[in-house]
């Protein structure tokens, strides 16, 4: 019985597990839409000043982390057949992913030794120095590129989670009612 579904839920197109679906798809999206309006925010050092470039960035490290252990499960698969068995899209997706992992982590530790005031707020002092800078500038511009290919090979799902957050039910029709 648990898994009927009654006559307003064919009507509606609904089913039981649908809130923890969107649940899930909710989350993942608001996350996947904050990390992209922070990267955006905080590249544009004119707009945010040095202090709130910097606090951002550790705001998108910790962002990060927590988008790593919410795919751990896609990670881990894809990682077992990446040679084998998987599709080419999760080929080229785990890819882009290799890449953001590394770019944001470059970005991430090259912006913590050039630190002028998130690590010294905890009393901390890096030692900074020119190779550093031109590594978190470069890694940044290049991200750029790397997430506009992310975003692109994964569209169809931005679109479609777009339309499961902020769009209008659709009522089915063609079944008895």
């Amino acid at each position: 019985m648990a898994n009927t579904l009654t006559t307003s839920d064919r009507v509606t197109g609904s089913s039981r597990r649908a809130p923890k679906r969107m649940g899930r798809t909710l989350k993942l999206f608001l996350l996947e839409a904050a990390l992209f309006v922070a990267f955006v925010v905080s590249i544009d050092l004119p707009l945010t000043h040095l202090e709130i470039h910097e606090w951002l960035g550790v705001a998108l490290a910790v962002a990060l982390v927590i988008h790593i252990v919410q795919h751990a499960g896609w990670i881990a698969s894809t990682s077992k057949r990446f040679v084998t068995t998987a599709s080419f899209h999760n080929r080229v997706n785990y890819i882009l992913m290799v890449a953001l992992f590394i770019g944001f982590a470059s970005i991430t530790v090259s912006g913590l030794v050039i630190s002028h005031f998130a690590l010294p707020f905890f009393g901390v002092h890096p030692p900074g120095g020119w190779f550093w800078h031109w590594l978190h500038v470069w890694s940044a511009e290049w991200m750029i590129w790397v997430i506009a290919i992310h975003l692109g090979v994964n569209w169809s799902w931005v679109v479609s989670a777009t339309k499961r957050v902020f769009g209008r039910r659709t009522v089915r029709t063609g079944g008895p009612v």
